[in-house]
């Protein structure tokens, strides 16, 4: 078996081309199974941060991808090992089902406003299934959906699907109401011993497109000059 190549938008800069489908199949894994029995646990508790209206469901990091910087917002609990101690005592019982699941680097709730973009984009990498787990959708395709490499899907309540995160994609709301989802990035088998130094370097490649949102000054260092600076930032990462 071919071994996958990690593949990195921030360092390589191009258009992936990596052999991954669009979608996993993920029908096999036992978190699949948790998370969607669960899913009106982790409804529950977000309605409860909407009801309160939570200061801490903010907006997307990469403001410049949605419709407009409020569009799409995020209430996180774990970035690339980075945890958010505060959402995560918010949201203890959230919080201690995915602390069950291994591999897990990142997980957020994520709400797409009415009428609402999230424009055509690469991911961070293709480390790791990217898991969307419906809490709320008002409806299905052609009016709200996201397009993976091509191909098309829609959300059902309750439901999992995993994605290939370094496909282009893009997601669309036009109904009037929002759409609700957990996102949680599990990191794929064969990069699971490499855990500390992939989310190392995410996270630095993360740092550098957040000082440069709309990449004007980034897209024009070549390659090898990205790829250095997200394994230099990442030294510094914890």
């Amino acid at each position: 078996m071919e071994k996958v190549k990690k593949w990195y938008s921030f360092a390589e800069g191009e258009v992936f081309t990596g052999s991954e489908a669009p979608f996993f199949e993920v029908s096999d894994k036992p978190w699949k199974k948790l998370l969607e029995e669960n899913h009106t646990v982790f409804l529950e508790e977000l309605q409860e941060l909407i009801n309160k209206k939570e200061p801490n469901i903010i907006p997307y990091f990469n403001q410049t991808l949605a419709t407009t910087p409020t569009s799409w917002t995020i209430f996180p609990l774990r970035s690339w090992n980075r945890v958010f101690e505060e959402n995560c005592k918010k949201t203890p019982k959230t919080t201690a089902l995915i602390n069950t699941i291994p591999g897990v680097t990142s997980c957020a709730f994520s709400i797409l406003k009415p009428k609402m973009r999230i424009k055509p984009h690469f991911g961070d990498s293709n480390v790791m299934y990217r898991c969307h787990l419906t809490l709320k959708t008002p409806g299905g395709l052609p009016e709200i959906g996201m397009e993976v490499g091509g191909q098309k899907i829609s959300w059902e309540k309750g439901k999992l699907f995993a994605f290939c995160d370094a496909h282009k994609h893009e997601v669309w709301n036009n109904t009037n109401e929002e759409r609700w989802v957990l996102i949680v990035d599990i990191l794929r088998e064969e990069f699971l011993a490499e855990e500390k130094k992939i989310c190392r370097e995410i996270k630095g490649s993360l740092w550098w497109q957040h000082k440069f949102q709309n990449f004007y000054f980034i897209k024009h260092i070549p390659r090898f000059g990205r790829r250095w600076l997200m394994k230099f930032t990442a030294l510094f990462m914890s």
